[in-house]
């Protein structure tokens, strides 16, 4: 198997994304089609054949030896990255929107006390 990010998993990446495949039953844990069913694209009309993923709970977990997984299929995984994208971004959000809060409110005591 060679992919371009392969630097970024551990050196026993393979047999984790085997036993995660093996331990679902070698079907996608959120919709349930199994391994090499054929589906038919939605896009473009043609029969694919289906070939799941080991999906990370945590989206920046990869150089973990021990990492929580998922069996998705394709759709489900990019569907399932998409949403824990969403919600780091909204923490990041709400980080930033807590720095300047804090900020506002060092600088307003600064004030007070001079």
């Amino acid at each position: 198997m060679m992919w371009r990010r392969r630097h970024m998993y551990p050196p026993c990446w393979k047999n984790l994304s085997t036993t995660c495949k093996a331990r679902a039953q070698w079907q996608c844990e959120i919709c349930g089609v199994h391994q090499q069913a054929t589906r038919r694209s939605k896009r473009t009309g043609k029969p694919y054949i289906v070939w799941l993923h080991a999906a990370h709970v945590k989206l920046h977990d990869t150089l973990n030896s021990q990492p929580s997984l998922l069996c998705l299929c394709p759709s489900c995984h990019g569907y399932y990255d998409f949403l824990l994208r969403l919600r780091e971004q909204g923490i990041r959000l709400e980080r930033i929107k807590h720095r300047r809060q804090t900020r506002k409110r060092i600088a307003s005591l600064v004030s007070q006390a001079a």
